[in-house]
C-alpha cells in the first residue's frame, strides 16, 4: 500500500534566472461523495499552470508529475518568460487561498531565490 503525505506542500521559487514551483502530498481535507475537494481543487490549479506554461513556451522550462507531486521550472528570460510568471503568481495565489481555508492540509512555502 503506497502511503501520502497527509498535507500537500508547495514550494516556490523565483529567482534573477530561473522560476521553480513543487507540489508535493495530498491534502486529506475530508472527503464528500468520496472525493477530497481541497486536492482536487490543488490538482486544477497544477493543471491549468501546466496547460497555461506548454502555450507560452518559456525558455528551458520542463515539468514532470504523477501521483501527488508536480515540479515545474523555467528560466526567467526569453519573449515569454513574463507571462509565464504572471500565470505562475496567480496560481500560487490559488494556493494561498486553499491555504487560508484548510491551513492543516495545504501549506505554501516562498524561497527567497538569492544566486551567487
Amino acid at each position: 500500500k503506497k502511503e501520502y503525505r497527509q498535507m500537500t506542500e508547495i514550494t516556490y521559487e523565483k529567482t534573477p534566472s530561473y522560476t521553480e514551483l513543487t507540489v508535493m502530498g495530498h491534502c486529506n481535507a475530508g472527503r464528500i461523495n468520496g472525493m477530497d475537494l481541497c486536492c482536487c481543487a490543488v490538482s486544477m490549479l497544477v493543471f491549468t499552470l501546466l496547460d497555461t506554461l506548454a502555450k507560452y513556451k518559456p525558455a528551458d522550462y520542463r515539468h514532470s508529475y504523477g501521483g501527488g507531486w508536480c515540479h515545474v521550472k523555467f528560466s526567467n528570460s526569453g519573449k515569454s518568460f513574463e507571462k509565464a510568471i504572471a500565470a505562475t503568481d496567480m496560481v500560487i495565489n490559488g494556493f494561498y487561498l486553499l491555504e487560508k481555508r484548510y491551513p492543516s492540509s495545504v501549506k505554501v512555502y516562498i524561497k527567497k531565490g538569492d544566486e551567487a
